[in-house]
């Protein structure tokens, strides 16, 4: 049904993933690497501004649930189950910054992890990679046991470099060149 299309575009866009220009169609969007590189700085600076601006340790049923949630994305990266590593994924840094008591940061920071989801899927296949990102995830929920700002926040400085990184091989691999694909007019990108 057209309806259902047209309701399916709607969620679509509004999460990021594609662009609809009136009267010539949908575009799906794939970003350059310097959009990528720009997304992600932003996100450090959001994500560690957060970290220093939470009460340390965070609440016992913050962590157990962490631990929970941790449970079930390492038993689906044990998997290859990259669905539910993603979902997962997302549940846990949704719980992580729900301690930091600034609204608007954690909104800002759940805008931009949402930017960043096609960004994040490259990786998943990279064994190497994924075991990197659970032992990393389990030094954030130290970090947030104890008492340490500075080690919290060098726990999620540390969660953050090899995406943008991977993000530009792959495009590279695909085009030839990082430059080579022409990016969305940014007031394109900003409407989703």
């Amino acid at each position: 049904k057209r309806y259902l299309v047209r309701e399916v575009f709607s969620q679509l866009e509004k999460s990021g993933f594609i662009n609809r220009f009136p009267n010539r169609g949908v575009v799906v969007v794939e970003l350059n690497p310097t959009q990528v590189e720009e997304i992600y700085g932003v996100r450090e600076l959001l994500e560690t501004g957060a970290a220093r601006k939470t009460p340390l340790p965070a609440p016992p049923e913050v962590i157990a649930e962490l631990e929970r949630i941790q449970a079930d994305h390492e038993a689906a990266v044990r998997t290859g189950d990259f669905r539910e590593v993603f979902y997962r994924n997302i549940d846990f840094h949704r719980l992580q910054y729900s301690t930091c008591p600034n609204a608007r940061l954690r909104d800002a920071i759940a805008e931009y992890a949402r930017r960043a989801h096609m960004v994040r899927t490259i990786q998943y296949h990279d064994v190497e990679h994924m075991k990197r990102i659970v032992d990393q995830h389990r030094t954030i929920i130290a970090a947030l046991k104890g008492s340490s700002t500075d080690a919290y926040v060098r726990s999620v400085e540390e969660h953050f470099p090899s995406s943008p990184m991977e993000y530009r091989k792959y495009f590279e691999r695909k085009y030839g060149r990082a430059d080579a694909a022409p990016a969305l007019p940014a007031e394109a990108y900003s409407a989703g």
